[in-house]
């Protein structure tokens, strides 16, 4: 599955740290990691709210957004089988 491909990638980002690696240089600032997460939540919020909708632009946002997001669990080390199992749970 393609988030488990990208958790693996972010992870060795995190473990050796390569020079020039964008994903390094994020999680070497949480900060820098939350406010990502906002800006790209917000983004895909204007993009969902727009009357005239691109759902190419859409989908866009929605991956800046995904890989932000998992970029700062990795950070704090919750894997993402961990937020799967929590929607498991939920599932009614």
């Amino acid at each position: 599955m393609i988030l488990d491909d990208l958790e693996a990638v972010l992870r060795s980002r995190r473990d050796d740290a390569p020079a020039g690696s964008y994903t390094a240089e994020l999680l070497a600032d949480p900060e820098r990691i939350q406010r990502k997460i906002m800006e790209e939540a917000f983004e895909t919020c204007l993009e969902l709210g727009r009357s005239e909708r691109s759902a190419d632009r859409t989908a866009e946002e929605a991956a800046d957004l995904v890989y932000h997001l998992l970029v700062g669990l990795v950070a704090v080390d919750v894997p993402l089988s961990d937020v799967f199992r929590v929607l498991e749970e939920r599932r009614r």
